[in-house]
């Protein structure tokens, strides 16, 4: 049987300094979260002692799972090289060439600290690109915790972003438009009805905020016919496919190329 003493004692606590008690609202567990002690492999301990499979994995980054003996040597000779440089070095070269080599859509590309800088980064250089303001985003996708991408579900194909969180302004999210997934022709009457107006489309090519939700047979190469004929960039948010679906990610396994991409996680 299992015991959650040790939880509820530090979840009491952590009431008292973060909001909800957590860092993160998806860490926010009712009644109580558990709090792990250690992690090896497949497998998680928290702190009373109780083991846990972990299907979540970091919410991606532990692929490989926990304390890989690999990723632990690797980690343990670039610590005796240095913990943070500051400046450019040898290592992030090699990385953008290995990403370079599996994404071939990706021209150039930026290392930046979270999924959410990257979607806000991808955003404007769309905007700046095209001079336009407005985005069309899917339904129940996510791409962070910026103003303009934080819209409420359900807004409807044709509706004006209507703000997901208090504060966030009104202002914010005038120019983001939704549409649902899996539906070319709302995608169509949107890209009409504002045709020279829209600067891109960012999307999930695969749900996972709601999901996971697969795209329907020839729905992304939709996407792709129909924002190239309207001159809208279309930026493919792989922060959660990417390495996964396959090592290109989705835009590899459904063979799309979008004009931006973001990897993360």
């Amino acid at each position: 049987m299992m015991h959650f003493d040790s939880s509820i004692r530090l979840f009491d606590q952590a009431r008292r300094l973060m909001p909800g008690g957590v860092s993160s609202p998806v860490r926010a567990i009712s009644p109580y979260p558990f709090y792990t002690a250690r992690a090896i492999g497949p497998y998680l301990w928290d702190c009373d002692g109780n083991r846990f499979i972990d299907y979540c994995l970091a919410y991606g980054p532990m692929i490989l799972g926990h304390r890989h003996p690999a990723i632990k040597e690797a980690v343990s000779d670039q610590m005796d090289r240095g913990w943070l440089y500051g400046t450019p070095s040898e290592l992030e070269v090699r990385l953008a060439e290995r990403v370079s080599s599996l994404y071939p859509s990706m021209e150039r590309l930026r290392f930046v600290s979270s999924g959410t800088e990257a979607t806000m980064a991808a955003i404007r250089v769309a905007r700046g690109s095209t001079g336009r303001d407005m985005i069309i985003k899917i339904e129940g996708g996510f791409h962070g915790a910026h103003d303009s991408v934080l819209v409420k579900a359900g807004s409807g194909a044709t509706t004006l972003g209507i703000p997901d969180s208090l504060g966030v302004p009104a202002d914010a999210t005038k120019n983001t438009i939704q549409v649902p997934y899996n539906d070319p022709a709302a995608l169509e009457e949107v890209l009409e009805r504002f045709s020279g107006r829209i600067a891109c489309l960012i999307m999930e090519p695969v749900l996972g905020n709601i999901g996971p939700i697969l795209p329907d047979k020839g729905y992304l190469q939709t996407a792709r016919r129909l924002t190239e004929k309207n001159d809208v960039l279309l930026i493919f948010d792989e922060v959660i496919t990417g390495f996964r679906l396959s090592l290109g990610g989705a835009q590899e396994l459904f063979g799309i190329k979008p004009d931006l991409t973001t990897l993360g996680k």
